[in-house]
């Protein structure tokens, strides 16, 4: 069943919305940092631009946004402190690596989260089909590893970034959206958006000192398609805000999780046809059989008999969301890989 919520035209709008935010996402930080190589200064300048409009549409009363609280701030920082390294090293990932690359590192993220799931977090071990997904992603990851021209001339140093991003995700999997499960918004789509991009500018601003850009953005000059992506990338970021929760509402968990996968497809047929930095034939191959196998994964359930469904409330009315980025009542029916946004760095930027 495709819809849960809304009419025909709106489940069709939600859906276009976020495939169109969604697939350009990764190829647009790409290309923006390609010509603005310094991905602390354009990742605070996103996160600017996203609380700008926050504000901007609660002063004209066209979005609602939770008043930032102290007491759910504190809670917020250590989930703040993981979004922004997951933030920044997403974006030297795509700052050193291609697109491909980056998706498939991030779809290999289940193989961990699986493992720490049922040591420390409650669940069974994955069910036979999802454990030759597992094996498929795996494969897949194996072989456009050994395609890959930057591990060949560089070896697993070459993955630096990415592996931290990958670390960051999994951790944002497997504790971050539970902890965020304290605290309740009465407007949770904005509410939260405005906490993450608010809470995150200023220890980003610190990333983007400490790595000299200060001293370095001279050197981008008055390039006019460097501010022109940059500029569009901040309006993505905004958008994917808005249209991942809004999807969200309107179809499946299952079909949430399948045009997660159809969004990658659409990032990768998008940035081979835009330029060369692409993998090879063979790269992209290893990559598709990594997605069709993740569209296959999913998660365990908890051990117990009753498990409590990841993102709800106690006391919550029924399938009533509470604050997390990425919240909804049936996470523990999507597949893992989609769950987390590979669009971070935009997401919540967001993305």
């Amino acid at each position: 069943k495709l819809c849960t919520h809304g009419t025909t035209i709106e489940v069709a709008i939600a859906v276009v919305a976020y495939m169109g935010c969604s697939s350009s996402a990764l190829v647009t930080n790409k290309l923006t940092l390609h010509h603005f190589p310094f991905s602390g200064s354009v990742f605070c300048l996103q996160l600017l631009f996203t609380v700008a409009v926050v504000l901007v549409g609660q002063r004209l009363k066209l979005i609602e946004a939770d008043p930032l609280d102290w007491e759910n701030v504190k809670r917020f920082s250590l989930y703040v402190a993981s979004f922004v390294l997951c933030l920044y090293s997403s974006g030297r990932a795509l700052a050193v690596s291609n697109v491909e690359t980056v998706i498939v590192w991030r779809s290999a993220s289940p193989l961990a989260v699986c493992v720490l799931d049922w040591l420390f977090m409650g669940h069974e071990l994955p069910s036979l089909r999802s454990t030759m997904a597992l094996l498929g992603v795996l494969l897949g990851a194996i072989g456009y590893v050994l395609e890959d021209s930057e591990f060949k001339a560089k070896g697993i140093s070459a993955y630096g970034w990415i592996l931290l991003n990958v670390a960051m995700i999994v951790f944002e999997m497997l504790w971050g959206k539970r902890m965020m499960n304290t605290i309740k918004f009465t407007s949770p789509v904005w509410g939260s958006v405005l906490y993450v991009n608010a809470l995150s500018l200023f220890p980003m601003a610190l990333f983007a000192v400490a790595a000299g850009e200060a001293g370095d953005l001279h050197k981008v000059g008055g390039a006019p398609q460097a501010y022109q992506w940059l500029a569009l990338s901040c309006v993505i970021g905004v958008g994917i805000s808005w249209a991942g929760w809004n999807c969200r509402s309107k179809i499946s968990a299952t079909s949430f999780t399948l045009l997660g996968v159809v969004c990658k497809f659409l990032s990768v047929l998008l940035n081979v046809a835009i330029w060369d930095k692409h993998a090879t034939p063979r790269g992209l191959a290893m990559l598709a059989l990594c997605l069709v196998c993740s569209s296959l994964y999913k998660q365990a359930p908890k051990k117990s008999d009753h498990p409590e469904l990841p993102l709800t409330c106690p006391g919550a009315a029924k399938g009533e969301i509470v604050g997390s980025v990425e919240a909804s009542p049936q996470e523990d029916e999507t597949s893992e890989v989609n769950e987390v946004n590979e669009e971070a760095p935009l997401a919540s930027a967001a993305s």
